[in-house]
């Protein structure tokens, strides 16, 4: 494997493209093309690639990715024939990567002219910086607050209890979400949302990318946790920053999708906390998260699509 070095950077020779932009759909006909046009743009001035794995769309998904690939002949679209999940979708189109870096995308996001360039200089600053994050804003500016911390056994009973939404600025009972960070500068952080993530692609392919026991929640959680816990740093740059409308394949089957985020938020603590004595823990909080979950079932059931909100796990 050749390389150069660039500055304080070592740009790798061997890969045809220096990054590689990963979307999954799923019925994201209403943003997907906003999303690829955006995507088209930043690659006037970059060498990238785009690879797109569709998870058995309904709508006219597929209809406009085909229609970028006449203009577009290097776009991958990869169809899928059931909905395997945002974990295994992501593992799919990483397989086909040729790109020395990874830009994981989410179908409704819109860049901002020049944004990948600029994340791409903040990650290639340092060997030991294997994530960095831009700020997501919603379509008419508003901050999304998306940074969180590990969540640990007392963030779920702070949530349960409602000690979470009493105090939301509070950094011991709200310190999962950070309701202590306002997201207006820069630093490290556990876990940005995997909406925009751009990732060192030998740290990424060394960890075997998302763990598929996590199909659509905490599969960036996971990813984040292991990557810190191979000694790399995860960066939050909000001068930097990407239009994310934020949740619109999970509110197509929310009932589901709520299920899911308490099931893989227990597998989480099954996964990251193993020792013996975090096991009664581990018990209770399963416990919790399902009593939790009835509750969200039935305000679904009773005022379904009057509310949703992004990342939402608890």
């Amino acid at each position: 494997m050749s390389e150069s070095q660039s500055g304080n950077s070592l740009v790798d020779t061997s890969f045809p493209y220096q990054l590689s932009i990963l979307i999954v759909t799923y019925n994201s006909g209403t943003t997907i093309e906003a999303c690829v046009e955006s995507v088209f743009q930043e690659l006037k001035d970059l060498a990238a690639e785009i690879i797109i794995v569709d998870n058995h769309s309904s709508d006219n998904t597929i209809s406009i990715l085909n229609a970028f690939r006449k203009q577009r002949p290097t776009l991958k679209v990869e169809q899928n024939r059931t909905n395997r999940g945002f974990a295994v979708g992501n593992n799919q189109a990483l397989n086909l990567a040729v790109g020395e870096h990874i830009l994981i995308l989410n179908p409704d996001t819109i860049l901002q002219p020049g944004v990948l360039k600029k994340l791409l200089k903040e990650l290639e600053k340092d060997a030991k910086i294997a994530v960095v994050a831009p700020q997501l804003q919603f379509p008419d500016g508003r901050i999304q607050k998306t940074c969180r911390r590990f969540p640990t056994h007392m963030d779920v009973i702070y949530n349960v209890f409602g000690l979470a939404a009493l105090y939301p600025e509070s950094p011991r009972f709200n310190g999962w979400k950070m309701g202590d960070f306002d997201h207006q500068s820069r630093r490290v952080v556990d876990q940005p949302a995997g909406a925009a993530l751009l990732i060192r692609g030998d740290v990424f392919r060394a960890l075997n990318g998302f763990d598929p026991n996590f199909p659509m929640f905490f599969n960036d959680v996971d990813l984040c946790k292991r990557i810190k816990e191979a000694g790399y740093a995860i960066w939050y740059l909000p001068e930097y920053a990407i239009q994310h409308l934020g949740g619109t394949s999970v509110k197509q089957v929310k009932l589901k999708m709520t299920i899911s985020s308490h099931v893989s938020f227990f597998r989480y603590f099954e996964k990251h906390f193993t020792r013996l004595h975090q096991q009664p823990l581990n018990f209770i909080v399963g416990v919790l998260l399902y009593l939790s979950l009835i509750p969200r079932l039935l305000i679904l059931l009773l005022f379904k699509g009057q509310r949703t909100a992004s990342r939402e796990t608890l």
